[in-house]
């Protein structure tokens, strides 16, 4: 009863779910270990052992690169044929670069599979401002040999480009303009002031010239102006440039059934990891958090009279909130 839940990949079956319909249709009490060890084999039936995927990858691999030429794959095993790391750059992504900005956001999540591992995914934004993929890869975990690996697989595969930015890891007011020159101009935003030269794109507040469109400081000189801000917009945000991101179509993969592999291909030996597996108890739902990451989140005291925050009910001075 509980695989036929599990066809759909848009169906969300819990354990806890498995539970109810256990005790409702069958009569029978199981725990959570026993619900979630069903649901694990339930998936197993249906997709198969994880270990034997790994033994795919190689053919999986070589699909790839005749599916979609040009793209930049990846696999890097042991000394003892254990999977240690695998990158994937699709040539349409490669191609779709050259018409975005050059700032590449780089990030990484836990995988919760059998054999966890770290998924790194490197992402930069389009015409549109929407995400555009640009490489993934899974690796043992975030240190300095897989960090260091996937960086030169990037390299191979996107090169570099001048001012190319990596990345890891207001509200209106009334603003007061000042023209010190002709390009030059002074504005006044509340009691601050920003310097913005709209010659060289650049503002003191630094959004102009990171964003390389026109920040609040230089729409309202470009209104004092009487200036339009289409002619101060980068041409990486501009209909052509969009067009061009998507001009290389994905087409999907051929079925497993028409894959011609050659022998060579068939032969190649890829193992798990070799590290410990995943323990038989509830997945996290969120990554381990870095030590950086958990000292600089901020402690919020809240108020027990009110529900506020930045103070406590002995400092409160607000009516107290309805029950």
């Amino acid at each position: 009863m509980v695989v036929p839940k599990y066809c759909d990949p848009n169906t969300v079956y819990t354990p806890k779910d498995i539970q109810t319909d256990m005790l409702s249709e069958h009569g029978l009490n199981l725990s959570y270990m026993q619900a979630w060890r069903a649901k694990e084999k339930a998936l197993q039936f249906l997709r198969g052992n994880p270990s034997d995927s790994y033994s795919k990858l190689p053919k999986y691999f070589y699909i790839l690169e005749e599916t979609y030429p040009g793209s930049v794959v990846k696999l890097k095993k042991a000394a003892d044929d254990c999977f240690l790391y695998a990158f994937v750059a699709l040539c349409t992504s490669i191609s779709g670069w050259q018409h975005c900005r050059p700032v590449v956001v780089v990030d990484g999540t836990l995988l919760k599979s059998v054999y966890r591992g770290i998924m790194l995914t490197t992402n930069t934004i389009d015409a549109a401002g929407t995400i555009f993929p640009l490489a993934y890869a899974v690796v043992d975990s975030e240190n300095d040999a897989s960090w260091r690996w996937f960086f030169e697989q990037f390299k191979k595969a996107y090169g570099e480009r001048p001012s190319m930015c990596v990345v890891s890891n207001k509200n209106e007011s009334i603003l007061k303009v000042r023209a010190s020159t002709d390009h030059l101009h002074t504005v006044l935003d509340g009691v601050k002031r920003y310097i913005m030269c709209l010659e060289t794109k650049k503002c003191s507040c630094g959004k102009f010239q990171l964003d390389e469109l026109p920040c609040a400081h230089a729409l309202a000189a470009l209104r004092h102006r009487k200036e339009t801000y289409e002619n101060y917009c980068s041409p990486y945000y501009t209909r052509k440039s969009l067009l061009l991101t998507y001009e290389m179509p994905v087409n999907p993969l051929p079925d497993e059934s028409k894959w011609d592999v050659p022998q060579y291909i068939l032969d190649e030996v890829v193992k798990p990891p070799a590290g410990d597996k995943r323990q038989p108890r509830r997945p996290h739902k969120e990554r381990y958090k870095t030590f950086d990451e958990i000292k600089s989140k901020k402690y919020k005291v809240s108020c027990g009279n009110c529900g506020g925050e930045g103070h406590n009910k002995r400092t409160c001075k607000n009516a107290p909130k309805k029950k």
